[in-house]
């Protein structure tokens, strides 16, 4: 009762769980994105400044060098960008020698780089440009040497400066994105996390049943054993029965462990599947005659008229039908009549085991394949069997590629139904 309500507040909460993880992982995605488009940014408008940086030391050395050298008539044919504009000008009387942008204002950056911006310069719009001055001196003659890169017009620059606009736009699409993606996310990780809270709790379920099956017989050792040591060794008949328990005890401890041990190495994958091709009539037929020998009260009717072949493991298909007829006739009876059949279904042949008996009650139908599970929450020893048997049968009819479903007749009795791969 307790698992079972821990199950529905788990269902109750997933929605706002899954809304409260779907926010966080969007804010997440988005604070990352667009870090990573900051830092994208910054990185390329560093890149922009270097290249015009080198591109205004370039053009201040070619213009330095060419008036040094008396080449003052070669400026207008130099190899400079068509976005560097230059200007020479005396020192001290700010007198211009050559230029080729009258507009260029007439500045001194010291030899650094210097940005520099004039709102309404020019009639049509601001100025705003990157500039570098050297001084050189030439016959006595102070000079400056002035190249600037006009930043509003640089093509790299109006990108660089397009951008944060863009990731102003881009804001809401990109949360959009990193909610779908959160809530995808989120999703998964509730679904993996109920899975596993839902293994937790079978796996402890189990490790609570296995207890209680092994407490059970051992108790009952461990009573006679001190009733034998007390007293019971000198009386011939207690000395009989007390043996008896202890030895009857012992092999349902035996055949619960190594039921137990098989279920294990059929789900780690450690067992190996032998396939043999066989007629499922002469299967069914020798399944039959089987438990004739020790139920001889039985009825059996075979259905097969299209007489199936079908190739999979003969001895593991056995012990899957031997559990499901000893499951018939611990609960309809010695005298109750088994119909087995075969049939096509598809690409996939299915086989049926069905009885005249009361069938599953509606309480035991979803859990008769549980591990322990006997029809009560007492397990009543009463009743035998460790509540293991039908487990045991899935877990050998998924090995064997299939699947098994049990359900109640609607002319009275219980049929488990398996479907197989026909090759």
């Amino acid at each position: 009762m307790k698992n079972a309500s821990f199950q529905r507040n788990i269902k109750k909460t997933s929605p706002s769980v899954l809304l409260s993880l779907s926010v966080r992982f969007m804010l997440l995605l988005a604070f990352a994105m667009l870090s990573l488009s900051a830092l994208f940014v910054s990185l390329l408008r560093f890149a922009v400044t270097q290249k015009q940086n080198r591109e205004l030391e370039s053009g201040i050395s070619l213009i330095s060098s060419a008036i040094l050298n008396d080449r003052t008539d070669e400026l207008d044919f130099l190899n400079l960008p068509y976005y560097i504009t230059y200007t020479v000008y005396e020192t001290e009387t700010q007198n211009v020698l050559a230029t080729n942008d009258s507009l260029l204002p007439l500045l001194d950056s010291d030899g650094k780089k210097l940005v520099y911006f004039e709102k309404n310069y020019f009639t049509d719009g601001d100025l705003h440009i990157r500039c570098l001055t050297r001084k050189i001196e030439k016959s006595g003659l102070f000079l400056t040497v002035e190249c600037a890169v006009d930043i509003a017009n640089d093509s790299a620059s109006k990108m660089i400066s397009a951008l944060p606009s863009l990731l102003a736009i881009a804001f809401f699409p990109v949360l959009i994105l990193s909610f779908a993606l959160s809530f995808l996310i989120s999703r998964s990780t509730i679904k993996a996390f109920n899975k596993l809270r839902e293994d937790y709790d079978r796996e402890r379920a189990f490790t609570s049943n296995v207890s209680h099956e092994l407490k059970t017989p051992l108790s009952i050792i461990d009573g006679h054993a001190n009733l034998l040591k007390r007293w019971g060794k000198n009386d011939p008949a207690q000395l009989d029965d007390s043996i008896e328990a202890i030895l009857r005890e012992t092999g349902n401890m035996n055949r619960i462990v190594t039921t137990l041990l098989e279920i294990a190495r059929i789900e780690n994958g450690k067992i190996k599947i032998e396939k043999n091709r066989f007629f499922l009539k002469d299967f069914f037929i020798g399944l039959r005659d089987e438990f004739k020998i020790t139920y001889p009260e039985l009825s059996f009717e075979i259905a097969d008229e299209n007489y199936l072949e079908i190739e999979t493991d003969v001895q593991k298909l056995h012990q899957v039908f031997t559990v499901i007829l000893a499951n018939s006739i611990k609960f309809a009876g010695k005298n109750c009549t088994i119909t087995l059949a075969a049939r096509k279904s598809g690409d996939k042949i299915e086989l049926s085991a069905s009885d005249n008996g009361t069938g599953f009650s509606d309480a035991v139908l979803p859990h008769v394949f549980e591990r322990f599970y006997k029809g009560d929450e007492s397990h009543n020893r009463n009743e035998g069997g460790a509540g293991l048997g039908l487990s045991i049968a899935r877990t050998l009819v998924l090995a064997l590629g299939g699947s098994i479903e049990a359900r109640n007749s609607p002319y009275g009795g219980a049929v488990l139904k398996i479907l197989l791969p026909s090759t």
